[in-house]
This record gives structure tokens, sequence and C-alpha cells, in this order.
């Protein structure tokens, strides 16, 4: 084979890699809230979180893997449960736990060791006391879901990659593990502008906590050097993906469908994907972008007390301040620990 027909082999091959990829994370964004809204889960937009989340790696995850994720899901959420059980009596010492608990997982995140476990456990320590504040129901409700969720995501991302195959040695060279080069500050600076935000919905109890908390979670986990517009793109991804969650929760409830709501949320994973595969400075942000869109849909079909679409946007821009307030708290924090 001649070295001209070679590359075209290869930029083929790299082509099709790129468009799978793309393809699974936009249907497994679409199944994943399309079931778990079916399912008629108090939390519908978890299962499409974590299947994206697993197909970010590009590369297939074995059934072990798959595995170990649903029990390392299972036991985070069981130790989020035990520590809210102890000291939801004693919101002080809550508050004290959950910091150090939050501090030592983004250090994790910063170190780029053990990343997988740490976003778990930011998740499960981060929203299941909160919510058992307000109510031990709500919070087990979240509880199960993640639990149930993370075996549906599990199952998508089998399903995403069998049916949207592409070269692993392909896909494997794009991915590349991101250490921070002041991963203590970094940390402490993230666990300020998100405890910030846990005490208050500690303090204010509001519909719109979990998606919040979990927004801001995933703006935090982003690297914090990626050039100057960081900030200013990821504010921009979160609000086109609330404009896009609002544009689609009007077309949903116009349309009350499962087929129809798996058709819209697969438009907005295909746009969102496409953009997130291109790689480069602005993928965090159309990564947020794809989050936002898909937890900010999912609070509008969510069976918890509903209102009427006033109030949906209402909500949307409650999550859209919130998400603009932790990257600025963590920008502001950043550049005083100089991280950045």
């Amino acid at each position: 084979m001649s070295a001209k027909a070679n590359t075209a082999q290869q930029e083929t091959e790299r082509l099709h890699a790129s468009h799978a990829l793309v393809f699974r994370i936009a249907f497994a964004a679409a199944g994943g809230l399309t079931l778990g809204e079916t399912l008629g889960w108090d939390f519908p937009f978890l299962p499409a979180m974590l299947a994206v989340q697993l197909l970010a790696t590009r590369t297939p995850i074995s059934v072990k893997q798959g595995i170990g994720f649903v029990a390392l899901m299972a036991v985070a959420c069981a130790f989020a449960t035990l520590i809210a059980q102890l000291f939801v009596d004693s919101p002080l010492v809550l508050v004290l736990a959950i910091s150090l608990l939050v501090f030592l997982e983004f250090l994790l995140i910063a170190r780029g060791q053990a990343v997988p476990i740490a976003n778990i456990f930011l998740i499960t320590t981060a929203v299941v006391p909160l919510l058992a504040i307000e109510s031990p129901d709500l919070a087990y409700g979240f509880v199960y879901t993640l639990i149930a969720g993370s075996v549906l995501a599990v199952l998508l991302a089998f399903a995403a990659h069998a049916i949207f195959p592409s070269t692993p040695e392909i896909e494997q060279d794009k991915v590349a593990q991101h250490q921070e080069t002041a991963p203590a500050a970094l940390a402490l600076a993230n666990t300020v502008a998100l405890m910030s935000l846990v005490i208050y919905f500690m303090l204010t109890l509001s519909p719109v906590t979990v998606v919040v908390v979990l927004t801001v979670i995933g703006i935090l986990r982003q690297p914090a050097q990626l050039g100057s517009g960081t900030a200013t793109g990821l504010v921009l991804g979160n609000l086109i993906g609330g404009l896009g969650a609002t544009i689609a929760y009007s077309l949903v409830v116009l349309l009350s469908s499962p087929a129809f709501l798996f058709l819209v949320t697969l438009l907005g994973g295909l746009l969102f994907a496409r953009q997130i595969e291109k790689g480069g400075d602005l993928a965090p942000a159309y990564t947020i972008g794809l989050m936002t869109f898909l937890l900010v849909l999912g609070l509008g079909l969510s069976p918890l007390p509903q209102d009427s679409g006033a109030i949906f946007i209402a909500r949307v821009f409650d999550v859209m301040v919130g998400a603009i307030y932790a990257i600025a708290m963590a920008n502001l924090l950043r550049s005083a620990f100089r991280v950045t």
C-alpha cells in the first residue's frame, strides 16, 4: 500500500471514529433521558449524565469495568447516606465533614489520581446530605436513581459502542490525563466555590438544588489552565445549554411522547457532541453545555412537583445564575491563590 493510500485510509478511519463518538454520546444522552422519564424517576437526567461521562473516555468499557462502576456508585451512595444520617442533626459538623471530603475529592481530580472514583464520590457527598436536610425521602430517591441510573448508563454505553463501533486505537490517541500545576490551591478554590452554594441551599431550600449543584460540579471539574477565555467559554456553554433545554422543553410539552423526546434530545446531543469531539480549548464549554442541556431539560420533565412554563423559565434562570456565580467565584479564588 502506498504512503498516499495509507494516509487516506487513516483519515477515513479517523473520520469514522469521530462520527461514531458523536453518535454514541447523542444516543446515550437521548436514551438515558427518555428511559429515565418513561420509568417515572424523580431525577430522569441522571442516567443520561452518567452515560455521557462513561462515553467521554472514548474507549469501550469492559464488563468488569461496568460492574465496578455500578458497585462503586453503590458504595459512594451508602457512604454519603451514612454521613447524612450521622450528622443531619448537627448542620455545622455536617458542613465541615462535607467540606473536607469535597476538598479531598477535588485534590485527587487536580492531581489526576483516581479521577473516576473521585468524580463519583464528589457527586454523592455534595448532593445526598444536602437533600437529606430537606427531605430524607428525596435523598433516598436520589440515591435509588443514582444506583439504578448507573446500571442503565453502563447498558447504554455498551449499546452505544455496539451500534456505533470504531477503532479503539484511534480513540485512545485523543485521551490525555490532565494534572494541574497547583493541585492543593485549585482544590481549595473549587471547594470554597462549591460549598458556598451547598451552604446557601441548606439555608434556603430550592427546587433547583440538585441541578445547580450538579452543574457546578461539572464546571469545577474542568481543567483550570485552558486559556484566558476559559471562564467566558464556560459561561457561554452554560447559557447555550440552558437556552437549548428551554427550546427542547417547549417542543416536548407540545407533543408528549417518548419517541419525540428521544428525537429532540438526540438532536441536541448531536449538536453539542459534534463540538466536543473537535477538542481544543472550547471542548469543556460544550461539555458543560450538554450537561446543562440534559440537567435543565430533565428538571422540567421530572415528576417532582411542577408548575407552569413561566416557572420553568424562572428555574432555568436560577440555574444559570448559580453556574455563573460558581464560575466567577472559582476564577476569583484561583487568581487569588495564583492557580491560573
